[in-house]
């Protein structure tokens, strides 16, 4: 008996811009993942408070191996940002489904270090282009908690527009609930982004060159 025939998702797997390899996460970078985070220290306590110490790398591993998964469901997508040339990861992104219909919520962080030069600002911006042409949505949310002041003007840079301070939220059992600021990009706004500009290219999950 054959089985039935399944037409293979034209996911973006792997994007490259000027300065960054962005593609879905191996279990390899686990170990990457680690010395990003360590390294920043309180830049990325918010995300990763080290109230017990740094996260082991089996902790690290199985977030990873649950993004994978999700990932080739076609559900919420994590990406990795990377340098091209020596491998070292520079930060982490994500569109989301949890924004509702025809909308996809964009997530990033960045390692300490690193932040000043317009990587995460190219990275994000990858995600926003990736959103809009290949996911055809509609809508592309960010939240940040109000004290998060780079995040917001972040957000604010690839044009979103922000819309209001929603109270008492919370997006995921992991986070505290606590006011959340919300940024949104439309379809109709995005031809006008810096985004829609970003020379790029992405690749699906066999290696092939898409778009």
């Amino acid at each position: 008996m054959s089985l039935p025939s399944t037409p293979l998702s034209t996911t973006p797997y792997l994007i490259r811009t000027a300065r960054l390899v962005v593609r879905c996460m191996q279990p390899e970078d686990a170990a990457r993942r680690k010395e990003a985070v360590d390294s920043s220290g309180a830049h990325l306590d918010e995300l990763f408070p080290l109230k017990e110490g740094p996260l082991s790398l089996e902790v690290h591993a199985a977030h990873l191996r649950r993004f994978r998964g999700s990932f080739d469901l076609d559900q919420d997508r994590g990406y990795g940002a990377f340098e091209p040339d020596t491998g070292r990861m520079l930060g982490e992104t994500g569109l989301l489904k949890r924004a509702g219909i025809g909308a996809l919520e964009l997530s990033y962080w960045f390692r300490g270090g690193a932040v000043g030069k317009g990587l995460a600002t190219e990275m994000a911006s990858a995600m926003v282009k990736t959103a809009f042409e290949f996911d055809k949505v509609k809508r592309l949310d960010v939240y940040c908690l109000p004290e998060n002041e780079r995040s917001a003007a972040m957000a604010r840079r690839l044009g979103f527009t922000f819309e209001g301070r929603l109270r008492d939220r919370q997006l995921a059992p992991h986070h505290e609930r606590a006011d959340l600021l919300c940024f949104t990009l439309l379809d109709s706004e995005y031809p006008r982004t810096p985004a829609s500009q970003l020379p790029f290219e992405a690749f699906d999950f066999l290696g092939r060159r898409l778009g």
